[in-house]
């Protein structure tokens, strides 16, 4: 059990970017992350120890665990792609280049290994987790099974992003969730959309739906105000000298603070 009293999911963590600039930009969040590539799960960990080191400090508000979020709790294949951003429990779709040209080395499988997943109602029971801030999702596919796995839960979930494709002819993955559907279920449980964006790169097949429950104003002290450009930087050894400089301040400032 966490002495945080405010949780962030981020589901489908892939290198932990999302997940530990969350955990920086809100010290009285606890974030915890899920990703269901073993590859990446060792990228996460190594990734928090390079942003750990670069700081000076503990990021203690940051969890990472490796197994999926489903609607259902069993061991399924998970398909390791090439690209491994588009890794997912989900197979491609017949036909996929269709609609996604020139994609053939991206969403090449390299691996098919057997993983579990478990709902996020199991890890709230076992947790204790009673209120959920946001929800940050990108399981490739699987994003409205992540929200119907909530159960009960759904209930003390505040507000949200997750991905959908805008047509089954033209997502990725076969069993892929449309945003019509990811519309009706988000209305049916009370959540207001409050705006949808186009995923760059997807050729206006995939969008970013974002949400929050109807009869609550959203969290205003959550900071989701970032982006990801610095911590990529960080974990390529390819800072900027402006980069460097603040964080050795960061640092100095850090040892001081946690000197004892």
């Amino acid at each position: 059990m966490s002495n945080f009293k405010k949780i962030i999911f981020d589901i489908g963590a892939y290198d932990g970017a999302d997940g530990l600039m969350l955990a920086l930009k809100n010290p009285y969040y606890l974030i915890y992350a899920f990703e269901a590539n073993p590859e990446q799960y060792k990228i996460i960990n190594n990734n928090k120890n390079i942003l750990e080191n670069r700081i000076g400090k503990k990021i203690k508000n940051y969890k990472v665990y490796n197994f999926a979020i489903s609607n259902i709790k069993k061991n399924v294949f998970f398909y390791i792609s090439k690209n491994p951003t588009v890794s997912s429990l989900n197979n491609y779709r017949k036909n996929v280049f269709k609609s996604w040209p020139g994609f053939q080395e991206h969403f090449s499988i390299k691996n098919k290994i057997k993983i579990k997943t478990v709902t996020l109602e199991d890890f709230c029971k076992k947790n204790n987790i009673e209120n959920i801030s946001y929800l940050h999702c990108d399981s490739q596919g699987n994003d409205l099974n992540v929200l119907k796995g909530m159960g009960r839960y759904i209930s003390k979930l505040t507000g949200g992003n997750i991905e959908s494709a805008v047509k089954k002819n033209r997502s990725i993955y076969r069993n892929n969730h449309t945003l019509k559907q990811v519309k009706d279920y988000l209305y049916k449980n009370h959540f207001k959309i409050t705006k949808i964006e186009s995923i760059h790169g997807t050729m206006g097949n995939e969008v970013n739906v974002f949400f929050k429950k109807k009869s609550i104003l959203f969290n205003n002290d959550i900071n989701l105000n970032y982006n990801c450009r610095y911590l990529q930087r960080v974990f390529s050894s390819k800072t900027y000298f402006k980069d460097n400089i603040r964080d050795f301040f960061l640092r100095l400032y850090n040892k001081f603070l946690y000197k004892t």
